[in-house]
């Protein structure tokens, strides 16, 4: 019992000592003036804001210049490269900068900068107006014992006030990370066509009225998600790091990175003839991958996810819906089965939209059989493809089914051979190897229409 309640006094010492130094260096220490939440470290408009250099604790010194473009103002670096910046992350130096607030006054005539790590800053941001031909820097020191403040001061005073802390991650920022990453430039509106191609596969893909359709190495329907998700991903990838700048580089050092004869290419291919061109070599040997964009001499690194997605096979990327039509924009349905042949339309009367059979001999329809026959059909799925019809009973189908839909007429066989079913849509490649018991259910439905 005693040790216990030794080893309590003793936390307890320990407790009010590192209080008591805390209170020392934030409370003790003379300020100038009482704490004003509202007053700002500088008085400037964001915009007239043209030169900006940034030093941090990495080493790294980054000049910037701001210059007019078509989209208003961009910013570039000058030095130690001369590359786009990425205009989010600096506009986030720039926006901080103007809205710093002194947290409080520490001290207006410190005897020792180093107290707060200000003799040597650990980030100094320097930057120049429009109006003024002298540049103004901020620097910022050590955080606060308490960790939620940091020491800084301006080269226009000699006082040292706290900011605060989360302002690091801000303004704490590499070359690497001021710089624009962007793998391929291009506009995702603009685009109408991908081709994936390598040593062992070519796939192409065309856009025409904002359906996606693989025209190469065979013409088959495309799924449209997948397709869109691709080219989403290829226009917002980033670089992971940059391992040669244009000016270093030469054909043999191509061939370090495997991008002298590359791996993988992908083309995005655009409206306007700006076609985009991603080449991918070796990996690294953390996993990433060596790139580079062909209208750009640098090579850089790119997740292996992204190239793992562009290197898979033409199957994954083909529509796996055996029609395209959804049941609520279905205007046309013929059926051929068996001997007997039907059509139906959706047609509108005193009751709205309802399905009539049409042509002779037509009978009532069923309104709610008819909605559950769509139902089905559009529901179902391609489990896998073969590259043959042969062997499929697609030359003896079990019945042929047309639907007009948005302008649109698509008409798919259905075959079957042993215990596998197989459908095509229109003269698409090969056939979609179908699940038996679901067609036996529509064919059960289709028997309950003819």
């Amino acid at each position: 019992m005693i040790r216990g309640l030794r080893s309590t006094l003793m936390l307890l010492v320990l407790f009010i000592t590192l209080g008591g130094y805390a209170y020392f260096i934030e409370s003790e220490r003379p300020p100038a003036s009482e704490n004003s939440s509202s007053e700002l470290a500088f008085e400037l408009d964001p915009e007239n804001i043209v030169e900006l250099q940034v030093t941090v604790k990495e080493g790294d010194v980054t000049r910037l210049e701001r210059s007019p473009d078509d989209d208003g103002n961009s910013w570039s670096i000058r030095s130690p490269v001369e590359v786009d910046a990425d205009d989010n992350s600096v506009s986030a130096i720039v926006n901080a900068l103007e809205s710093l607030e002194v947290t409080r006054v520490v001290e207006i005539e410190p005897s020792n900068l180093s107290t707060f790590g200000l003799a040597d800053p650990v980030i100094e941001v320097s930057f120049r107006t429009e109006n003024s031909s002298t540049a103004s820097q901020l620097l910022i020191g050590d955080q606060t014992p308490t960790g939620s403040d940091l020491y800084a001061k301006t080269d226009d005073s000699t006082r040292v006030f706290l900011i605060a802390n989360f302002h690091e991650s801000t303004f704490n920022r590499t070359t690497f990370e001021l710089r624009d990453k962007t793998v391929l430039d291009f506009d995702g509106p603009d685009v109408e066509g991908l081709l994936i191609s390598s040593d062992d596969f070519v796939i192409r893909f065309s856009k025409n009225n904002n359906v996606w359709q693989i025209t190469e190495p065979m013409n088959a329907r495309a799924d449209f998600g997948l397709v869109e998700g691709l080219i989403g991903r290829l226009g917002s990838a980033e670089m992971q790091s940059v391992e040669l700048e244009s000016n270093e580089r030469s054909p043999e050092s191509l061939e370090l990175f495997g991008l002298a004869d590359a791996n993988l290419t992908v083309s995005v291919e655009t409206s306007n003839a700006d076609d985009a061109v991603l080449e991918m070599g070796s990996e690294t040997s953390d996993g990433a991958v060596f790139s580079r964009d062909a209208s750009r001499d640098l090579v850089f690194t790119i997740d292996n996810s992204l190239a793992t997605d562009l290197g898979r096979t033409v199957d994954v990327y083909r529509q796996k819906d055996l029609f395209s039509f959804r049941p609520f924009n279905a205007t046309q349905l013929n059926i051929e089965y068996g001997e007997a042949t039907k059509s139906f339309k959706k047609q509108e009367d005193e009751d709205g939209s309802v399905w009539k059979q049409v042509g002779r001999n037509a009978e009532e329809v069923d309104q709610t059989t008819i909605e559950e026959l769509l139902t089905k059909l559009s529901a179902l799925r391609a489990q896998s493809f073969v590259d043959s019809q042969d062997g499929t009973g697609l030359d003896s189908p079990l019945a042929i089914v047309e639907i007009e839909f948005d302008d649109t007429k698509e008409r798919v066989v259905i075959g079957r051979s042993g215990e596998k079913t197989y459908g095509v849509n229109g003269d698409e490649h090969g056939a979609a190897n179908l699940d038996s018991q679901a067609v036996d259910e529509i064919l059960n439905s289709i028997d309950a229409q003819l």
